[in-house]
């Protein structure tokens, strides 16, 4: 993790003002957590039978495996829980290290889905990772809708591995200086 004072992620924190912010997540915010979660799985949910207890088990094993990866494969990333209004809206969760930040998820709840909370969060990291000089760094489902969208927003692929494309944003100023040169 970068210095904590000059984090692009600290940045993040302090700028996002109205109603949509974010704060760090912590052990409190396990269950509302888990809902943000569950929200990314009712395709699998729909398989199971309704037994609750079932569906919970599913949940917990399959974020528990999430958290595990993620803590493997960028220990010190950093879990944020997404707000509008007041009210807990999704999950952000990112990395930062030398090669610049990396979006592990974004996942807003489906009652505040087209509302906007996605693109602030994304348009504000992209504006201060632009402004510090940094990459921003993703992977999405190759069939994912929402891959053309990084695309607009300037995000290039990189590659491929399995179902994921990995996609690679260059701050502004890197890019309009690769443009000119070309």
């Amino acid at each position: 993790m970068m210095k904590e004072d000059a984090s692009l992620i600290t940045q993040l924190l302090s700028s996002l003002t109205g109603d949509w912010r974010c704060t760090r997540a912590t052990q409190a915010d396990q269950a509302v957590l888990r809902e943000v979660f569950a929200s990314t799985r009712q395709i699998e949910l729909s398989l199971l039978p309704p037994d609750q207890v079932q569906r919970d088990v599913f949940i917990a094993v399959q974020m528990q495996a999430q958290r595990r990866s993620v803590a493997a494969h960028y220990p010190g990333a950093v879990e944020l829980l997404i707000h509008h209004q007041g009210q807990v809206a999704g999950r952000l969760w990112l990395h930062e290290d030398e090669a610049g930040v990396r979006v592990l998820d974004i996942t807003v709840l489906p009652a505040f889905q087209r509302q906007g909370g996605a693109r602030t969060c994304l348009h504000t990291l992209l504006h201060l990772a632009d402004a510090m000089g940094r990459a921003t760094h993703l992977h999405v489902m190759i069939d994912n809708p929402v891959r053309h969208w990084y695309a607009r927003l300037g995000f290039d692929t990189q590659g491929a591995a399995g179902l994921y494309q990995a996609m690679t944003r260059l701050p502004t100023v890197v890019m309009e200086t690769q443009h000119e040169q070309a």
